[in-house]
């Protein structure tokens, strides 16, 4: 399967991101959630969140709300919720 990530900005964008490899399975996962701040994604993320806990059987849910959906999740926040997760999902919604 090949997956193309597109960058939103509106400058030219040389540098290549490829996806992060896939986890074996969600039972028993640690997933970080990053709620953008827009209208809404708390909501889908609080769906979310209980459909990976009672669906999938994941562990545990970390989240972390930024300030402003203008405003770059701090870089050692962004590192100490990967560390300490399987996975992570970064909510958009307006």
């Amino acid at each position: 399967m090949t997956v193309t990530i597109v960058n939103p900005a509106a400058e030219d964008v040389t540098e290549r991101l490829t996806p992060a490899p896939r986890i074996a399975s969600l039972r028993g996962a640690r997933v970080a959630l990053i709620d953008n701040s827009k209208h809404n994604a708390d909501r889908f993320l609080d769906t979310l969140a209980t459909l990976l806990v009672r669906d999938h059987g994941v562990a545990k849910i970390e989240r972390y709300r930024k300030v402003s959906a203008s405003v770059p999740t701090p870089t050692e926040t962004l590192q100490r919720l990967l560390e300490a997760s399987d996975a992570a999902v970064h909510g958009v919604a307006d």
